[in-house]
């Protein structure tokens, strides 16, 4: 993406050197009406805008390439996305790292984005389902190729049949529910956030191992999106799990298997 803004600096760059050549004022603003409709939108990203963005989220602008990047996408509603961004990994990212993710607009996602030298088909979208969103979006949508060519139009990505594969096993991500298992019982992420305004300073316990985001947790005080947290039980047979200074609620369901 970094390319083709690339090209219309320097394109820029030639129009102030031929105007100094002639003798014409250069601090006059260039017109750029002859760059075409898909370039000019581009040209109007500027560095001054990408500067803005760099202050509001630094964290972004500092990841690698290597193995691609991965957009996190949730919705607040119907039509508010929100965007986060980490580095590519061969690992399940935990529930902790993406509660840590600030949401930015589709808009401001698009022009972090076009601060990479990277193509296009190694930055993969990843919906999932924040627990703090009321806003619920089914395993249907999340598999239908127009919801995820939708999310990725909204960032100026291509997607071909080859990227389409790639992106059908990230979306994988989607389907881990978080989990964890406490007195040999499973209890689910509900994606709610706990409404209690009192509660006792005591933790009842914590989560002290995990596994991968893949599987189901065997043991008791073990999850499938990290440790190291404190949780309290909770009414009508949930728990409550204390999270970067939030309590989500987590509900018990009998096995499948």
């Amino acid at each position: 993406m970094k390319k083709k803004l690339y090209r219309i600096v320097c394109l820029c760059s030639l129009v102030s050197i031929v105007l100094c050549a002639c003798g014409k004022n250069t601090n006059s603003e260039v017109n750029v009406t002859h760059i075409s409709d898909g370039l000019e939108s581009e040209y109007e990203w500027n560095s001054p805008e990408i500067d803005k963005l760099r202050e509001k989220y630094p964290e972004y602008f500092e990841l690698g390439t290597f193995k691609g990047l991965e957009v996190y996408v949730w919705q607040m509603a119907e039509d508010d996305y929100r965007f986060g961004l980490m580095q590519g990994t061969n690992r399940q990212k935990t529930l902790e790292e993406l509660m840590a993710l600030k949401g930015a607009s589709p808009e401001e996602m698009a022009l972090i984005l076009s601060a990479f030298d990277i193509d296009d088909r190694d930055i993969f979208v990843i919906p999932w389902q924040n627990p703090i969103s009321s806003y619920m979006v089914t395993d249907d949508m999340v598999k239908d190729p127009e919801y995820i060519s939708n999310l990725r139009n909204m960032l100026g990505l291509d997607l071909d049949e080859e990227l389409m594969l790639k992106q059908e096993e990230a979306d994988v991500m989607y389907d881990r529910i978080p989990m964890v298992r406490v007195d040999g019982k499973l209890y689910y992420d509900t994606g709610k956030e706990s409404t209690i305004d009192w509660r006792c300073g005591n933790m009842d316990g914590e989560i002290t191992s995990t596994v991968d985001g893949t599987e189901i947790p065997t043991e008791d005080n073990q999850s499938n999106f990290g440790s190291g947290f404190g949780y309290q039980y909770g009414a009508d047979d949930t728990i409550e799990i204390y999270m970067n200074e939030k309590w989500f609620v987590f509900e018990y369901r009998e096995e499948s298997e």
